[in-house]
């Protein structure tokens, strides 16, 4: 499994593309917007996290509860404590949103890497 992250801040952009072995979707899901949130050095203007998993979404923002991939979930959770203006928007997958698309691709190009 892998995942893509892509920031934007105005004109600035930073891509990470990371090969994380054998996994589920859901933890390549969270694991991409732990490893986004802990890319920001700014941390108290708002901050959007777009993401195609309602899993993560519902976990991170949502009050559900973790029945499996607690440990990451509390982390995560934790992380997210640090951003008072932090908010999640849930997009369509595979439905053409250009950001949301090259995160597929540096997902898909991690795990190619990591063969």
């Amino acid at each position: 499994m892998g995942i893509g992250v892509v920031l934007i801040s105005g004109e600035l952009r930073k891509e990470i593309s990371e090969y994380l072995g054998t996994g589920t979707n859901n933890v390549a899901e969270l694991t991409a917007i732990q490893r986004g949130l802990e890319a920001l050095k700014v941390r108290d203007r708002p901050i959007v996290v777009y993401s195609d998993s309602a899993y993560a979404i519902g976990l991170l923002s949502k009050g559900w509860k973790a029945k499996a991939n607690t440990e990451l979930v509390a982390r995560i959770r934790a992380l997210c404590a640090n951003f008072p203006r932090l908010s999640f928007q849930k997009v369509s997958g595979h439905a053409g949103v250009p950001e949301n698309e090259r995160c597929d691709e540096l997902a898909r190009q991690a795990v190619e890497r990591g063969r």
